[in-house]
């Protein structure tokens, strides 16, 4: 059996026929470090959903960050932080509400890479009511290999009692998803803070296709 890393320099060297050095050191990068962020190993899921409208009206509704509580029907309520600008930018920092039965969980977030048209990742550098340790999100917009625009989000967490793991980690997917409906039916439709449970009914359904749901869950198990 050969070993892995002997495997995986093969690839390299295959790969360097065709890519740039540069490349090849971001993807190798990119590897090396896709489940520890700041020495924290990390759990990480990814969901994505299918909209009907163009990456560049995705990515407007992206970046109106500090104000998404104005359309967004998963955030009760959002502010801007430390007179930083409403509109997605590195630095940004916003305060939101998000509704979880009798006590919001609250969040205080940071932009801390942005790709402008492309994705922006944000740090949850503070919590309350909910028991993370450590999260942060990535927000982006790309083409599939038919042409259509997809909404993506990834999440890397880490809870502050290893007890929270299981139900709170499918808590945490389960509102990601909701997120990506929320943004779906505000770009397709102009609809603002839909009730959820009317938008999971709306899109419980698979793309004609057949090979990509309208929303669809990778999870690493690490």
């Amino acid at each position: 059996m050969i070993p892995p890393k002997y495997e995986t320099m093969k690839t390299l060297k295959k790969m360097k026929t065709y890519l740039p050095l540069w490349l090849i050191l971001l993807l190798v990068t990119q590897l090396s470090a896709q489940q520890v962020i700041e020495g924290e190993k990390m759990k990480f899921f990814e969901n994505k959903v299918i909209v009907n409208n163009t990456p560049q009206e995705v990515w407007k509704a992206l970046v109106a960050y500090g104000n998404v509580s104005t359309f967004h029907s998963t955030i009760d309520e959002s502010i801007v932080l430390n007179g930083t600008a409403e509109e997605a930018m590195l630095g940004a920092e916003r305060e939101i509400q998000i509704p979880d039965g009798i006590n919001n969980i609250i969040n205080k977030e940071k932009i801390i890479k942005i790709i402008e048209g492309i994705y922006y990742t944000y740090d949850v550098y503070e919590s309350e009511n909910f028991p993370i340790k450590k999260m942060q999100v990535t927000y982006g917009v790309r083409l599939d290999h038919h042409g259509r625009t997809v909404l993506f989000s990834k999440t890397y967490f880490k809870f502050n009692n290893a007890l929270a793991n299981g139900l709170l980690k499918k808590k945490l997917d389960r509102a990601n998803k909701d997120s990506l409906l929320a943004y779906k039916n505000y770009i397709e439709n102009g609809e603002k803070n839909t009730e959820i449970k009317e938008l999971r009914k709306r899109y419980d359904e698979k793309d004609h296709s057949g090979d990509f749901d309208y929303l669809v869950s990778h999870h690493i198990i690490n």
